[in-house]
């Protein structure tokens, strides 16, 4: 972990309302696992504490993170201009880590894309991933995607199934019968309590990336916390323990 100061390189629009930003960093992140996060220093003096953002990707000095423009620290962002400096802390929290000899399966839920971005591209075309979205527009988040196979939906049915991604992935869990599947998931609390519904009869590892406020990124507010299941100690920090849980172990 360090805090590393950049400039903002790219600030562009991928679809309406969501965005890539690209960071060239006064020196590289390090060892960066996927599922991790950083936290943004928002240009400007409007916006005091800084913003949690999944790392989209990372490459020597260039970090790239996409996100949702939803209050005011993203639309403030969504306003920051090429060379304004940022303060880059990270990479924090736990990531996905994927078991040898299984079938990994990823669903992704809107800008949940972006927690599992690096994941895919780390399994190079190993993965299927389900991404479902409101309509056929936000799909243009993984045309950048190369290599691995995408099922879709929408919920107005635009594109791809019409309805939600966890019903989609229900119509698939039989293809991965003697296949030692293995799920990893980002998205809204109402997806992930729906997969956790649609596996408990399987009990098919799965792993999650969990979206939360946070106001230090650290551990040290304790702002950030969910419920698990581990009677000793219920309550983790999203920033600290996690933000990936296996399925199993949360309180939903």
């Amino acid at each position: 972990m360090d805090d590393i100061p950049g400039k903002i390189v790219e600030n562009c629009s991928v679809t309406a309302g969501y965005r890539r930003l690209r960071v060239k960093l006064d020196r590289p992140l390090g060892k960066v696992s996927p599922g991790q996060f950083v936290m943004v220093k928002i240009p400007g003096r409007e916006i005091f504490l800084r913003r949690p953002f999944s790392i989209y990707g990372s490459q020597g000095r260039t970090l790239t993170i996409m996100y949702r423009v939803v209050g005011k620290g993203t639309d403030a962002l969504s306003m920051a201009v090429n060379k304004a400096p940022v303060m880059v802390l990270g990479p924090l929290g736990r990531g996905f880590t994927a078991g040898k000899g299984t079938t990994p399966v990823v669903v992704a839920g809107g800008i949940g894309y972006a927690g599992v971005r690096m994941l895919l591209r780390r399994l190079r075309g190993r993965a299927t991933l389900f991404f479902g979205v409101t309509g056929k527009e936000e799909l243009r988040m993984a045309e950048d995607l190369e290599g691995t196979k995408v099922l879709t939906s929408t919920m107005d049915g635009s594109c791809g199934f019409a309805g939600d991604v966890v019903t989609l992935l229900g119509q698939h869990l039989g293809d991965y019968r003697g296949k030692s599947p293995e799920i990893f998931a980002c998205g809204p609390v109402g997806m992930v309590k729906s997969l956790k519904g649609l596996l408990d009869p399987y009990r098919i590892p799965c792993q999650v990336s969990v979206e939360e406020r946070m106001a230090c990124g650290m551990g040290l507010c304790f702002g950030c916390v969910v419920a698990t299941r581990d009677e000793t100690s219920p309550y983790k920090r999203v920033c600290k323990e996690g933000p990936v849980f296996s399925l199993w172990d949360l309180s939903l």
